[in-house]
């Protein structure tokens, strides 16, 4: 029983590799990455729109953090201390948030390359792609700050190189396309998203100071009115109750929600991409490599994904 049970788990996997691989060797074309390509189309979006979520909040963690810490301390709350304790400026978080949108665009395109069945479209989609990238690479260029030094070196680099990709999309069969953009991308890819792994961690470590403290105080305010015995309000004791069991079920998903776990998978998924991109003749144990790097990818992004809309950091 327990054989059979491990055959019918296995079956689908196995079936989905042989599939692949009896494309691959059929026609050597875009039919042979459709099913791992559109996985991580799928996963990469649920990793890029899990790192925007901190990104996007990073400056309210480090607001709240100082409107609180002056309200508990009864002190004045001056406009120009809150721009200060922030971050980033709104138009460096703004940047990032679209240099985000452009990688995902990337994925998709690649997704395109290996689905459409009308070389227009994905030509199309290339030629938009190159646009946007060429707006964004300028709005990166105006920013300042040393904060701002990593990422803009990482946008500099690498959106050229993705352009010239594009560029040759639009010129080229779509069969050859794919495989270019897959193998040119390997590298300007990974580099942008280490570039976001630096912010992303900024964004987390902050707000894991931030939740911490708020751990403490929650548990603060509930000992605070048990200790006052009979005369204890029992209505604010048991919402102070419910806030401590809150905090801790947001402290509970917080240690797996690390945006930078999701895009380092990202990054590994890419490489896996590109090793199987450039093996001329595939083995059937190339594309059992190239199908798990997709299935790790997803399972990691589901898991930081999930973790993450569950803190409802907004």
């Amino acid at each position: 029983m327990k054989r059979l049970n491990w055959i019918s788990g296995a079956q689908p996997r196995i079936m989905l590799v042989a599939a692949i691989f009896s494309l691959a060797i059929g026609c050597q074309g875009p039919s042979a990455y459709t099913k791992p390509i559109t996985k991580f189309r799928d996963s990469s979006a649920v990793v890029i729109e899990s790192t925007k979520t901190y990104l996007s909040a990073l400056n309210k963690t480090e607001r709240d953090h100082y409107i609180y810490g002056q309200a508990s301390g009864v002190k004045q709350i001056q406009l120009i201390q809150i721009d200060e304790v922030q971050v980033f400026s709104p138009d460096a978080i703004g940047a990032r948030l679209r240099a985000l949108d452009q990688l995902a665009d990337y994925t998709d395109l690649l997704y395109q390359l290996a689905t459409s069945n009308a070389p227009e479209t994905a030509k199309a989609r290339a030629d938009d792609l190159g646009k946007a990238l060429v707006s964004v690479s300028d709005e990166v260029r105006n920013l300042s700050g040393a904060d701002n030094s990593g990422f803009k070196l990482a946008v500099e680099k690498s959106f050229p190189i993705i352009g010239t990709v594009l560029q040759a999309i639009v010129s080229k069969r779509i069969e050859e396309a794919l495989k270019d953009a897959v193998v040119a991308g390997d590298e300007p890819v990974n580099k942008l998203i280490q570039a976001i792994k630096v912010d992303a961690e900024v964004g987390y470590q902050r707000k894991r100071q931030a939740l911490s403290k708020r751990r403490a105080d929650v548990v603060t305010e509930y000992n605070r009115e048990f200790e006052k015995g009979p005369q204890a309000d029992l209505g604010k004791l048991k919402a102070y109750e419910d806030d401590v069991s809150a905090t801790e079920d947001r402290w509970e998903a917080f240690q797996i929600a690390r945006p930078v776990e999701g895009l380092t998978a990202m990054q590994k998924a890419n490489t896996a991409m590109v090793a199987f991109a450039k093996t001329p003749k595939p083995a059937i144990s190339d594309f059992e490599t190239f199908v798990d790097a997709m299935e790790t990818f997803a399972a990691t992004a589901k898991r930081v994904g999930e973790a993450v809309a569950q803190l409802n950091l907004d």
